[in-house]
């Protein structure tokens, strides 16, 4: 399994702008391990495999997003006064659109405090795809852990996009405050993640091995009706750009989805033009993983979530290869 770092919930995604500190232990594609703190007006954070940091300011906007305005940094891509949009699910996740160049993916990161709960407990995830990362490749899977002090051992079940089984993998991990070890990384890459007891998981597999995404799986299938009824925001990460989105109900079980104008229409509320796309649930081959359909201006599109309700709203992960062969990544928080 890999992860990466996820949701902070902000505006109605969750309790935006509470005052206390929180500690988020996140991935970003293809591998790099960041780690914020955001309190009550400021945040600070860290690149520790590239060894860049960041400081600033927090303010929420009419939209629902953060804006993070950046006050200090040694990062050479990143000027002061450049800010990072994001949702905060307090103590539980953070999704971040990074500042700097609409280019750079996602930053996804789990809260740090506690490790989840046993005596056993499964996750459902989706992958953040490596480079060179293709249909035929691990996309999706759950894992099972049996919990005994600290150590989770487990069993995970992988996918493709087209929802071939491809196997089954051991999976072990220590955990220190939410904080995650796997004791048994693949090709001997070493893993860091967060899993919180609140229900989300993100693990990196370090530089150029992506990472995955998921929430704790739920005990009984997502019921498809109510979710097509829901309003929610996030991220969409395709075509090389990353793009704060905002999805509503058609009124017939459906969803629409529509971008915010780059660099800062999230800001005034500016859609981006391009008439947005319509979101189908087909499917859920297992409680909390989500078959859906994409249809485009230039076509259709498949892609998995991991969907699950952590805190009374909806978390929507997502993994699906566009038309020109590329993987990518949604992210979304109910409202």
């Amino acid at each position: 399994m890999v992860g990466s770092y996820g949701l902070i919930g902000c505006g109605g995604a969750g309790a935006s702008g509470a005052a206390a500190t929180a500690t988020y232990l996140g991935t970003q594609r293809p591998g790099d391990v960041w780690s914020w703190t955001l309190n009550a007006d400021t945040f600070t954070a860290t690149n520790s495999t590239l060894g860049y940091t960041y400081s600033g300011t927090k303010s929420t906007l009419s939209t629902g997003f953060l804006k993070l305005t950046i006050t200090s940094t040694n990062d050479p891509g990143v000027t002061v006064g450049q800010s990072a949009y994001a949702l905060e699910y307090p103590n539980t996740a953070l999704i971040i659109k990074p500042m700097g160049a609409d280019t750079r993916p996602p930053i996804f990161a789990g809260s740090l405090g506690s490790n989840p709960a046993g005596p056993t407990v499964t996750f459902n995830y989706v992958k953040v795809p490596k480079n060179g990362w293709l249909s035929t490749d691990e996309a999706y899977g759950y894992v099972t852990f049996n919990v005994s002090g600290n150590n989770y051992d487990g069993t995970t079940n992988t996918y493709d996009i087209n929802g071939n089984f491809l196997g089954n993998n051991p999976s072990q991990f220590v955990g220190n405050n939410g904080e995650m070890t796997d004791l048994n990384p693949q090709g001997g890459i070493q893993t860091t993640g967060a899993m919180t007891p609140s229900g989300v998981c993100v693990l990196d597999y370090g530089p150029g091995n992506g990472g995955a995404i998921g929430v704790k799986q739920p005990a009984a299938p997502v019921d498809l009706t109510s979710l097509g009824t829901k309003s929610f925001r996030g991220y969409l990460v395709n075509q090389g750009k990353t793009q704060c989105v905002t999805v509503t109900p058609n009124g017939d079980g459906t969803l629409h989805g529509a971008g915010y104008q780059n660099p800062t229409g999230v800001e005034t509320g500016t859609l981006d033009g391009g008439g947005g796309v319509t979101v189908t649930f087909t499917g859920q081959p297992a409680p909390g993983l989500v078959s859906i359909d994409i249809a485009t201006s230039g076509g259709a599109e498949h892609i998995v979530a991991a969907i699950s309700s952590v805190g009374g709203k909806f978390m929507i992960f997502g993994v699906g290869i566009d038309s020109g062969g590329s993987g990518y990544n949604v992210a979304l928080a109910e409202n």
